[in-house]
């Protein structure tokens, strides 16, 4: 299954270093209306490049949800960061 996440750590997290102050999210929303939300193999290694340089910058990366047909998965409640 081919992820449909864009971007990479490094952009994700500068764009949450400038909106921090306004308690923005980091997101990237693909067409949820074509997305089956089940995480593929691409975005639970997004998602651990992202918690790992999260670390590193002392941001926390609380969860990862993804949308799509009607559903939705939250890696938090799903166990998986």
């Amino acid at each position: 299954m081919e992820s449909r996440m864009r971007g990479n750590p490094q952009v994700r997290f500068g764009e949450r270093v400038r909106a921090i102050h306004a308690g923005q999210p980091v997101h990237g929303v693909p067409d949820p209306t074509l997305r089956d939300p089940t995480p593929s193999v691409d975005d639970r290694a997004v998602t651990d490049q992202l918690v790992a340089a999260g670390r590193l910058l002392d941001i926390p990366v609380h969860d990862h949800v993804i949308i799509g047909r009607g559903r939705y998965v939250s890696f938090a409640e799903a166990g998986l960061l």
